[in-house]
């Protein structure tokens, strides 16, 4: 797949995920593309990302020949909306002001496509769902704004990706065409990650990645690892991530987590934010992951497809997973991890049983592989991209 011409809006945070993995696919196959990017309010950097990338139709990559980055101001949720749809127009309008291909992630984003579109200045439009829920803002008026936006891409978009089959179901119930439904599951770029031979080890680091908040388990950890330490004094905890610049959530101001974590003593790693590219070299070299969603109707994830739960998988650790996010049934029938309920109890207990038995945890790991070998980013979207265009034939 090739594309003359594309460019691509999303809302960003400060780590990586699946807006940035498509960046990365259409560099390798674009003669023009554009990247628009609006990182969320909580992100360090809240200033808007414009990239042109250029080059020619050689095949070759192309490459970003400029970088702009305004409008990093402090506002009301409704106000920072606007200001990034208007950015939207803006930094296209930079980029020369017609595109072949619009793709979008989330309402806001595509529905300055579709204006566009009827513009004349675009001829294509995804509408590229990475989360969806009912409740998506505490605020009811801004809630039904999101979902009035989101009825509207899903009517006037070519084609809709959904990252997980629990949102293709939404937009079935919404009277969109099977043939322009698409499932785009998050995929991994398995080619930039190196196994390590494991033959024979010991499991004994533990990984957390992603950022720190109440609802992703962080204090669980915090209050299993002491007592685990004490039966498994090899075992190390690896803290990939932040607290979020602003420490909220569910409307409740929560205290940073590093001073906490840094207080549980020896075997305690805090590497920060890491880039993905950087993580992806990181994760093999631990032997057991956590992803502790919190069963909660808040909870984006019980939507979603986590992105950091098929890095652990792809790399070759186990996962520890509660039963949020749909992944949770594969991993327990594939038995590449283990899932548990929301509780200290049930989590020291599955990482207790992981480090006690390396011949188990060697199996899981088997199996989290082989489960993963078929979720490269590159083959998902060569699919994807295909589906869309027929839909539109």
């Amino acid at each position: 797949m090739r594309f003359k011409s594309i460019v691509l809006v999303s809302h960003v945070t400060d780590l990586s995920g699946p807006s940035e993995a498509v960046e990365n696919y259409l560099a390798n196959r674009s003669e023009r593309l554009g990247v628009i990017y609006h990182p969320f309010h909580y992100c360090a950097d809240r200033r808007s990302r414009l990239k042109d990338y250029r080059g020619n139709s050689s095949g070759s990559p192309v490459r970003p020949v400029r970088e702009v980055r305004q409008g990093g101001w402090s506002l009301p949720p409704l106000l920072t909306y606007l200001k990034d749809a208007l950015f939207t127009l803006y930094y296209f309008l930079r980029l020369g002001g017609r595109f072949n291909v619009y793709l979008g992630a989330d309402p806001l984003n595509t529905v300055v496509g579709v204006l566009l579109k009827w513009l004349g200045l675009t001829d294509f439009v995804i509408f590229y769902t990475i989360d969806w829920m009912p409740e998506r803002f505490s605020n009811k008026a801004l809630n039904a704004v999101y979902h009035w936006l989101d009825r509207f891409c899903v009517r006037h978009c070519d084609a809709a990706w959904n990252i997980s089959p629990r949102i293709q179901d939404v937009r079935r119930s919404q009277g969109l065409p099977d043939a322009k439904n698409i499932l785009v599951p998050v995929g991994v770029d398995l080619e930039k990650i190196e196994l390590p031979d494991k033959t024979g080890r010991q499991p004994s680091d533990l990984v957390l990645l992603g950022a720190l908040a109440p609802s992703k388990g962080v204090d669980l950890v915090i209050e299993a690892f002491p007592r685990l330490k004490e039966r498994f004094p090899q075992l190390r905890l690896h803290v990939i991530g932040k607290t979020p610049h602003e420490a909220v959530e569910d409307g409740v101001v929560y205290q940073p987590y590093e001073p906490r974590l840094a207080a549980l003593g020896e075997g305690v790693v805090l590497h920060g934010a890491r880039p993905h590219d950087e993580v992806l070299r990181m994760l093999p070299g631990y032997d057991i992951s956590l992803a502790l969603y919190k069963p909660s109707p808040n909870n984006l994830s019980q939507w979603a497809d986590p992105s950091r739960v098929k890095d652990y998988l792809a790399c070759g650790l186990p996962v520890i997973i509660t039963p949020v996010p749909e992944i949770h049934k594969d991993i327990a029938a594939l038995k590449a991890g283990l899932v548990v309920d929301y509780a200290v109890e049930p989590l020291a207990a599955a990482i207790g049983e992981m480090l006690a038995d390396p011949e188990k945890w060697r199996a899981m790991r088997a199996s989290a592989l082989a489960y993963m070998a078929s979720y490269s980013w590159s083959a998902i979207l060569d699919r994807v991209f295909d589906e869309s265009f027929q839909a539109k034939a």
